[in-house]
Parts: C-alpha cells; structure tokens; sequence
C-alpha cells in the first residue's frame, strides 16, 4: 500500500538493480563453481528472476524504505535469498543436474547476500544525499492543521527516505503555533498548488466537510497532482482496519490482530515449543548450571526470583528469572512497585552482569515451554506495576492479548528498563500493540535476531 501512495520511481529502481545484482552473482557463481557444463542454467536463471519479482512482493521487500534502521532492510534479504536456494536445489534436482550444484547454491546465495547488502546500503546512502541536496523529493501539502495533520507532517519530515518535502497546511484558519507553516484557506488552494510547486495534496482533516472536500479535490484535479485522503480512524489510534459484512450492515473492525486466529496461534506455539527445547538441549543443559554457581558463590538464596505477572487475558502467571538481587531485598515498598534504577545498591555484581545481557531472562524460556509465555511478545510487568500504569496509559490493557514474551518489539527499540518518564511507557504500549497489530513468523524472527545483536552490543538502559 506504501509502495503505490510514495515513491513509485524508487520502487523500479530497486527492483531493477537488484535483479542486475541477481544477474551479476548468478554469472560470477557459474564462472568461479567450475559448472563447465551449462545445459539448463539459463533456464535456471530465468525462473529465479520470476521467483525474485513475486517472492519479493510477498515479502514487501520494495515497500519503499518503509524500515527506518539498515538492519530491517538486512534482514528483509534473508527470507528472499532463502527462497532462491530452494528453487534452484528443485530444480536441478528435477533435471538431475549434479555438475557442481552444491557448491554452486552455497556460492550463489554467498555472494547474492553479499552483493544485495552492499548495494542496500550505497543506495540508502545515495538518496540520503540527494534528498539532503534538495533533490528527488516531491513537495507534499496537508489539508488540515489538527492533530492528525501535526502528526502527519512530524512523520513525513522525520522519515525522508519517502523522499517528500512537506511544504505546509491548508486550513479554514490560521493556527499560531503552525510557526509560519499556514499556506491559507480553502478558498486560495489553486494559488497555494502553483506558487509552492506542489505534487502531491493529502486531506488530514478529522471531520469532512463535503464542500470544503469537493473544492480540494477538484483543485486537485485542475492542476494533474494527486489527492490523498487519510481516514478518520487515526483517531482510535490503531493502523488496522477490517472491513466485513454483519448481514447487510458493512462493519468496521477498529482493530484485528493475526494472532486472534487459532491457525496463527498454532503456529506461533509450535515454533516457541520447538525453538525452546532446542535451546535448553544445547544451551541452557551446560549454560544454567554455571550462572547458577556464579549466583550462590555471590550471595545466599534462591538461584530464581518468582515474580506474579500477567500473561494473556489478564491470567496471573508466575514468571521465572535468575536471582540479581540480595534475597532481602524489598520489590514492593508502601504498596508500590519499586523499578530497579541505574547503579541500584540492591543488585549484585553476578546480577548486574545478568542484566546487562539479559541473561537473567533465560528461565522464562521454561515458562515458554509450559505454554504460560512465548518467545516474542509485550514483556510482562508485575502485577501491581500493571495495576498503576494501566489507570495512567490509555490502551495498556490490549498488551494483554497476547501472551507475554521473553523478548519484545519494544526491547529492541531501546525501550527497556527503568521508566520515570511515563511518556517512555506510553511509547513501550505503543510499540507492543504495533507488534501485535503486525505479527507474522517473520517479525518473530527478526525480533530474535535483533535480541541477540543487543545482548552482544550491550544496553545502556539494561541495569
């Protein structure tokens, strides 16, 4: 949907560098893998070019830059060059083609990852300088001045990789705090469309008024630019709408999670329970003893702290960690939850290493296995940590419908920790009912990787 509202142009160019890349590491593989013999590889090549265009558009690898950290991008080319190993292991194995055909998927796939990342990131970096120099940018008016419009330019300026230049507003009057932003009213937007070159109008208004729509859209088309408009549901601050039928009634579902689907549920269980039982075979068998050594040579108590939680549906769960505070120390105070803040005297020195790298969080994952947690989800909080934020923070409660996880969205974005600020909560709600808005197998994924890369990068907010 991104692709077709900005930023067409981008969309071809990097399809089509991409597939020259796919062309480059194809050619470059076959000559360096010995494969002397090229009866079917130009058929190969071929398929691998359709598998590219339509796998890539499942996976919304060209939804034109709509990741704001290279790392997305990276990880968008894993699913992609996966897909193509598999193609070409069928089909040179329908064909019986055996000449080198192990070396050469390994090698192809090598040098497409490598390749594709390089290009990825120089033309990341290419457009950054052009939209910097005033270049391939389209300049875009907003009609509206309330705070859908304010919030609509704010993304748009802060997210140049659309590569749009958001001149101003339009609106019946004029707003102080607009700070020099006000083009005029409804009545000078032919005016306004020629004197600031504008391309591209889109309609931020929260309630429409039929005549004030009529003129802008006509103005619109008077002048051959395009006319957006933005729906009034912004304002149940939710980006997923389902639109179905109750009889004869169209209904508007505000918001619709995958996971609400037993199918989707299923799957994410089985991949918990089969990621999680490897783990604790291969890792967690020789991993857990250690830490737990390292944590009774330190200090005297429990080697876990058992904390309630909640999990899906509110249902009160107990939640494992490995044990990094002294076992006296006090979590409640006076009747309130008391966070753990940076150089916190109640925290040992084994503990304050835990946390730095999550490490503290690994028995969770035997939570995971019993089916109360799930790898990926809304970190769950102490009960009475969720009793105070949510009469503060509006929608804290929808985090409850999924299953609380060992990591999460809102983790790897830095939100973790201490929070005196609550508008940092606020923004930790918001990144976990974005998560489960989107979930797919993939952003689980992801999540995992990211996780991962924080625990050997460190975290300034991990104390």
């Amino acid at each position: 949907m991104m692709k077709d509202y900005f930023g067409r142009e981008n969309y071809y160019l990097r399809l089509l560098t991409d597939i020259l890349v796919l062309s480059l590491s194809f050619y470059l593989t076959s000559v360096v893998s010995n494969r002397n013999n090229f009866i079917h590889d130009r058929e190969v090549f071929v398929i691998l070019v359709i598998v590219w265009y339509f796998s890539s558009k499942i996976i919304h690898v060209y939804d034109d830059f709509r990741t704001l950290k290279f790392i997305d991008e990276f990880l968008l080319l894993v699913p992609v060059i996966a897909i193509q190993a598999l193609v070409i292991i069928l089909f040179l194995f329908f064909l019986n083609d055996r000449d080198n055909a192990r070396r050469f998927v390994v090698e192809y796939c090598g040098m497409l990852f490598l390749f594709l990342a390089i290009k990825k990131y120089l033309l990341k970096k290419f457009f950054q300088f052009l939209r910097k120099k005033g270049r391939n940018t389209r300049n875009l008016l907003i009609v509206g001045s309330s705070e859908m419009g304010i919030s609509f330019f704010d993304f748009v300026k802060n997210n140049t990789q659309f590569g749009y230049n958001p001149v101003g507003f339009i609106d019946e009057t004029k707003s102080v705090y607009l700070n020099g932003l006000y083009k005029g009213n409804f009545e000078e937007v032919d005016k306004i469309i020629i004197e600031n070159s504008i391309d591209e109008i889109v309609v931020a208004m929260p309630q429409f008024n039929k005549q004030q729509l009529d003129k802008i859209i006509a103005a619109g088309e008077r002048n051959a630019i395009r006319t957006r408009i933005i729906p009034d549901y912004f304002r149940f601050s939710s980006n997923k709408f389902k639109m179905g039928m109750f009889g004869n009634f169209p209904m508007i579902t505000v918001r619709d999670e995958p996971l609400n689907q037993l199918h989707w549920r299923l799957i994410k269980r089985a991949i918990d329970l089969i990621f999680s039982l490897l783990l604790s075979i291969f890792i967690f068998s020789w991993l857990f003893p250690i830490i737990a050594i390292l944590i009774r040579l330190e200090s005297k108590g429990s080697i876990f702290f058992i904390q309630e939680r909640w999990g899906r549906n509110r249902e009160i769960i107990r939640c494992l960690k490995f044990r990094t505070m002294y076992s006296e120390s006090k979590v409640i105070v006076d009747g309130k939850f008391q966070q753990t803040t940076e150089n916190d005297p109640r925290i040992t020195k084994i503990g304050r290493f835990l946390r730095k790298t999550n490490l503290d969080e690994l028995p969770q994952f035997l939570n995971v296995i019993g089916g109360s947690m799930s790898v990926v989800g809304p970190r769950p909080h102490a009960v009475q940590h969720n009793i105070e934020s949510q009469a503060l923070i509006n929608n804290y409660a929808l985090r409850n419908w999924v299953k609380p996880g060992v990591t999460g969205w809102a983790q790897v974005n830095g939100l973790r920790g201490e929070t005196k600020d609550f508008s940092l909560m606020r923004k930790r709600v918001v990144f976990d009912i974005w998560y489960i808005e989107n979930w797919t197998p993939w952003l689980d994924f992801k999540i995992v990787i990211m996780t991962v890369y924080n625990m050997f990068r460190g975290e300034d907010m991990a104390y």
